[in-house]
């Protein structure tokens, strides 16, 4: 018997307690990567969706919560174009529209003959020429069932789908492309936009573009000026949705720890025997009660193999749903993952020191003869 096979063999010994906490300790650990994981989704979809499109710098309001609440007026368009060193401004109107009346998706309009357009990688179709016409990225169309030529109802309001594109981004893959004036007066918002995407007379370098990015900012204190990562971390809405992900994680990995106390506690109760001949054939007080540690490791181990595999299968199911079509991306890194254990795996094993510190408080003679 050695520090590995006795802990597994009472593991064993106990299926059903074992195999709960183990789950629970799953449940905690798929909840943490699948929450964080569609957190820093948007985040990551957002920094290289607004990338995607050509633009240098992004200008937005100042302070705005949210991609779909930032609201800037049209009329800083030649202020921005007079800016020297911009080649052009062009305002771009972003928001979440109801889809059939059973989907909401990022619909972006862009204005008529801008740079914008280049970005435009279409698989099948042509941009949207009509007032009642859209263009869909690949993976919603997907998700929405529709092709070329199909119809869809937008903010109740019927669209032909005049093509399908094939960004780079998986952000851009999930939005509907349509011309400004016909989104701004779906929307009712005539002479505003979400943002400007800025590009720059080409050719530039990186001193000559921080001066450029100065003289935008002076344009009007309302105004906030950023490249496409600093603009999705600067937003009030993917700070806050990151929070209460984590907040709710950490909680449910707390209590998990629990479970693991409580199984390790009554475990202790009913092997004081055990304990008692382990003590007595020369195991230390150290050595037993690193076994009891050993025990809850294991388990947090198990459950964290385990929670990771559900975790990834809960952020496909939740992406896949057509309700979310277009709005959340399945997003894993190895960072993820390795914090997720990390976590259990240092909140585990603290749970199990209790237990561990009460199974040497028993006499091993007392142990042996089974009393408490």
């Amino acid at each position: 018997m050695n520090l590995l096979t006795l802990p597994a063999r009472n593991l064993a010994a106990q299926k059903v307690r074992s195999a709960l906490t183990i789950l629970g300790i799953a449940v905690a650990v798929g909840s943490f990567v699948a929450l964080t994981g569609l957190t820093r989704g948007i985040q990551h979809s957002y920094e290289h969706g607004i990338g995607d499109v050509g633009g240098d710098y992004v200008v937005s309001q100042r302070d705005t919560y949210s991609l779909v609440s930032s609201s800037v007026s049209q009329e800083f368009t030649t202020a921005l174009e007079s800016v020297p060193g911009v080649e052009e401004a062009a305002g771009v109107v972003l928001s979440i529209a109801e889809v059939d009346e059973d989907a909401n998706i990022f619909v972006t309009g862009w204005p008529d003959g801008s740079f914008l357009w280049d970005s435009l990688n279409l698989a099948e179709g042509v941009a949207p020429a009509g007032d009642r016409e859209v263009v869909l990225g690949r993976t919603v169309a997907e998700a929405l069932g529709k092709g070329v030529g199909d119809q869809i109802e937008m903010q109740y309001e019927s669209f032909r789908i005049s093509g399908i594109s094939v960004p780079d981004s998986v952000f851009n893959q999930n939005v509907a492309v349509t011309r400004l004036p016909v989104l701004q007066q779906l929307l009712g918002r005539p002479e505003s936009v979400s943002l400007f995407q800025i590009r720059l007379e080409r050719p530039f370098n990186a001193e000559a573009a921080e001066q450029i990015k100065s003289r935008l900012a002076a344009v009007s204190p309302l105004l906030e000026v950023s490249d496409s990562a600093e603009f999705a971390g600067n937003m009030e809405f993917v700070k806050t949705v990151g929070a209460i992900a984590s907040a709710v994680s950490l909680v449910m990995i707390l209590a998990s720890s629990i479970l693991v106390a409580n199984t390790l506690l009554m475990a202790v109760s009913e092997r004081g025997q055990e304990f008692g001949i382990l003590a007595a054939i020369g195991w230390t007080p150290g050595k037993v009660r690193l076994l009891v540690v050993v025990e809850g490791l294991m388990m947090c181990i198990i459950g964290s193999i385990i929670g990771i595999g559900l975790g990834i299968a809960a952020m496909h199911i939740v992406s896949w749903l057509r309700v979310s079509a277009g709005l959340l991306e399945p997003y894993l890194t190895f960072g993820i993952v390795a914090e997720a254990i990390g976590w259990v795996t240092f909140v585990g094993p603290l749970a199990a020191l209790y237990p561990a510190w009460r199974v040497t408080r028993i006499p091993p003679s007392a142990a042996i003869r089974g009393l408490r």
